[in-house]
């Protein structure tokens, strides 16, 4: 990828979590995952989830966006990001209107020949930079 798609992937990858439209939330993911990624997470206290397949995963992103977008008005940003070797760190925080920083966190992205994700690996309230 050039520097310049890199930076229009990420912004895509973001605004898929982001966007309280669920059709360009729709339009965004096909842009980014492949039909066949996985979504893990595995954090402290909370339950291990796996989502396997395009529609398991948007379920997920929407309830998420539901939940920390729309309820709580959380906006989310890309920190730093940075790719080796067909993966991507995606380094982001979710902040209150008023730039209050609540949650930090990284995704490990694993792309596929075609730099779409076929791993998505979720790492909340670490030290992501």
């Amino acid at each position: 990828m050039t520097k310049s798609e890199l930076e229009q992937f990420v912004k895509n990858y973001i605004q898929a979590w982001s966007t309280t439209d669920a059709g360009k939330r729709k339009q965004l993911m096909e842009k980014v995952y492949s039909a066949s990624a996985t979504f893990y997470a595995n954090e402290p206290g909370d339950d291990t989830v796996m989502h396997h397949g395009m529609d398991r995963i948007y379920e997920n992103i929407t309830k998420v966006n539901q939940r920390l977008t729309i309820e709580n008005g959380l906006v989310t940003e890309c920190t730093h990001y940075c790719e080796n070797h067909n993966t991507l760190r995606v380094s982001w925080h979710m902040k209150t209107h008023d730039t209050t920083v609540v949650i930090k966190g990284m995704n490990f992205l694993q792309l596929n020949d075609s730099m779409k994700i076929e791993g998505d690996y979720i790492f909340i309230n670490q030290n992501s930079e």
